[in-house]
């Protein structure tokens, strides 16, 4: 029986690129040693290698073989998620949506990503993963942007998300698929969502979250840094990685 292929949250071409950099930065400074010029290459090489290692050791914390971290996360949702229809809005490769099939076996599940070229995930990995699973028949996959979910979807019990709203690069302001994702709620549909709510960098004002929640009909009763529900040992701490993490959960009371 074939093996799901799962992907991390971290790209490998990125890994290959930086890795060839630092490759090529040390090896002309080694060529130009006894040279003024030396610390020129040296210097680069130093930078690019802290990348290297922050980004690798990233890779391989989140997955199996480095604690499957990213796994740890994505149970966070799973323990939270209520109801039959479940919507999971970015879905990579699959995991997260595997995960809530394997946890609710009566669950009529969908999945939407917008599998960007520049990303290792597709539609046809998340259909061949679900097979792999033995849970073929169980989720629907579908192409689309979060910032604006397709009509045709529907409503759903629950929507989660992971690591995905700061990814969005077709609308400015982030809080939009949140708005996006909430109006997909039908009345008393429960949401549950992780991403790097805490990053002043993709979200200025922390209060705009909330704000867009409550516009949208939802009320938050839950939301905390992740770092204060699972270990995050070095790199993951970092805030390019997990450290703006914040998990955020609740309920939609109205249309």
């Amino acid at each position: 029986m074939t093996e799901p292929r799962y992907k991390t949250w971290i790209r490998t071409r990125p890994l290959v690129i930086f890795a060839v950099l630092v490759g090529v930065s040390l090896a002309l400074s080694l060529l130009a040693l006894w040279q003024i010029f030396f610390l020129a290459f040296l210097i680069p090489a130093g930078i690019l290698g802290y990348i290297l290692l922050i980004v690798g050791l990233s890779w391989w914390r989140l997955s199996a073989r480095g604690g499957d971290y990213q796994d740890r996360v994505h149970q966070l949702l799973v323990s939270r998620v209520a109801g039959e229809r479940v919507l999971d809005v970015g879905c990579g490769s699959g995991h997260l949506l595997a995960e809530i099939a394997r946890a609710h076996p009566g669950a009529q599940l969908t999945g939407l990503d917008y599998w960007g070229d520049n990303w290792e995930y597709s539609q046809e990995l998340c259909e061949a993963n679900f097979r792999a699973e033995g849970f073929d028949g169980r989720a629907m996959f579908v192409r689309g942007s979060a910032s604006r979910l397709p009509a045709e979807l529907g409503s759903f019990d629950c929507v989660v998300s992971c690591m995905t709203f700061h990814e969005v690069r077709d609308v400015e302001e982030k809080t939009e698929s949140l708005r996006q994702a909430i109006g997909r709620l039908a009345p008393g549909g429960r949401f549950v969502f992780v991403d790097l709510f805490g990053s002043g960098s993709f979200y200025p004002r922390r209060e705009a979250i909330e704000e867009a929640i409550t516009a949208s009909g939802g009320r938050i009763s839950e939301r905390v840094p992740l770092e204060r529900l699972m270990p995050m040992p070095f790199p993951l701490k970092h805030t390019r990685v997990l450290g703006d993490a914040e998990l955020i959960a609740g309920e939609k009371t109205a249309e």
